[in-house]
């Protein structure tokens, strides 16, 4: 960026009778003295990212498992550049697997049947979002307050979904963690393949729920058509699919950041700032597109059960939009608030997925934000009310 608005200075100045010369000796000098500077300090820092990186493998051990507050960084950073960790063989890229608790330092689910033994017939799934991990499930602990299921809160005030439903409900509960930063599509490949190991490892597992949020929910299915177009046993156990504010038609944001990295690569000054915005992750720009027909990382034509057409597997679409919880339905203010912001992140005609026709069911809730859907009674009021219990009291 220096140089492209120092050359467009020197450019004007060269123009200028009889300035040419002295003009060329002083940008032939500012020139040794910038990239001089410049190559000291990339090479010098690259040369003490190296030598960090080389004593945390010496001092590190292979065996730690990181802590809460480090596997949130991690899950931050994997949803940002989770692609080039990836393809660089770099131990910070998340591998995906399988937990059986919500706790962040919980050893991945060995894939053999005595460690499933204790799995039940019928099994919930539940997929994270960009830059998250299982232990986002807990995240809003003061939500649950005062609500039916207060009683049954952890000693730390917080509960999950999938905790919930196997104490009341005698379902069984799964949570999967993944590098967000690589594309959709490949997710979804591992994912795929993923449940096809439990499902032949556990055999008696009779049905699916698979509940994703967010980008969870797009990776679950697409996974799910990947599998049904293989014939995998696990897609025809599928009893339903549950999305909580999942992107389908595309995230404004990431729309935005697509037009913002355009904006910026068209003049040389701010070119620079383009290439950093566009070094972000392939997940995040999956999102630009969420499941439609033709986007980058999806099957010719767009997935099976995509947007077009009808869905071969229950849909439940489940979105938030903002505005006061007090609102009517009818209210201008919540409506026009709806409208206009979603539930912050994504918008409710793409959370609905608009169009998809088939067995789908679709439930707004208003005064909650994209990260509410996490962990929120009546989001878990309306889940259970899908996997078949009566309402609460």
């Amino acid at each position: 960026m220096h140089e492209a608005i120092a050359g467009k200075t020197f450019d004007n100045l060269l123009r200028v009778p009889g300035l040419a010369v002295p003009t060329r000796l002083v940008q032939a000098v500012h020139d040794a003295i910038t990239q001089g500077v410049y190559a000291a300090v990339r090479h010098g820092g690259g040369a003490a990212l190296a030598l960090a990186a080389g004593a945390e493998r010496f001092a590190s051990d292979p065996a730690r498992v990181p802590g809460d507050r480090e596997q949130l960084l991690r899950s931050a950073l994997n949803g940002a550049v989770g692609d080039s960790l990836a393809a660089a063989g770099n131990p910070l890229a998340v591998q995906m697997s399988l937990r059986a608790t919500l706790r962040a330092t919980q050893l991945p689910l060995q894939l053999q049947a005595d460690a499933l033994a204790p799995l039940r017939s019928r099994l919930c799934v539940f997929i994270h979002g960009l830059g998250c991990d299982e232990a986002s499930w807990r995240l809003r602990a003061a939500a649950w307050a005062g609500s039916p299921w207060a009683s049954l809160l952890c000693d730390d005030g917080a509960v999950g979904y999938g905790e919930l439903l196997e104490r009341e409900l005698n379902l069984g509960a799964l949570y999967l963690r993944y590098n967000t930063g690589l594309p959709i599509e490949t997710n979804a490949l591992q994912f795929a393949a993923l449940l096809g190991e439990l499902m032949r490892a556990a055999p008696q597992v009779r049905e699916l729920v698979l509940v994703g949020h967010s980008m969870g929910g797009l990776v679950a299915r697409r996974a799910w058509a990947i599998a049904a177009s293989e014939g995998q046993a696990w897609a025809a156990c599928t009893a339903m699919i549950v999305c909580l504010g999942s992107p389908h038609q595309g995230a404004g944001l990431a729309k935005l950041g697509e037009i913002a990295s355009a904006m910026l690569m068209a003049t040389e000054v701010t070119r620079p700032l383009g290439h950093i915005a566009e070094a972000r992750s392939q997940g995040v720009k999956d999102l630009r597109h969420g499941l439609a027909a033709g986007a980058p990382g999806t099957a010719s034509g767009g997935p099976p059960g995509g947007l077009q057409g009808a869905s071969m597997v229950p849909l439940r679409l489940l979105y938030a939009t903002l505005g006061n919880a007090s609102d009517s339905e009818d209210s201008p203010g919540g409506a026009w608030m709806g409208k206009l912001f979603g539930d912050g992140l994504v918008h409710a005609a793409s959370a609905a997925d608009d169009g998809l026709t088939g067995d789908v069911q679709r439930v707004e809730i208003s005064g909650l934000g994209h990260m509410g859907l996490l962990g929120d009674p009546r989001v878990y009021a309306q889940i259970r009310r899908w996997v078949g219990a009566p309402d609460a009291v």
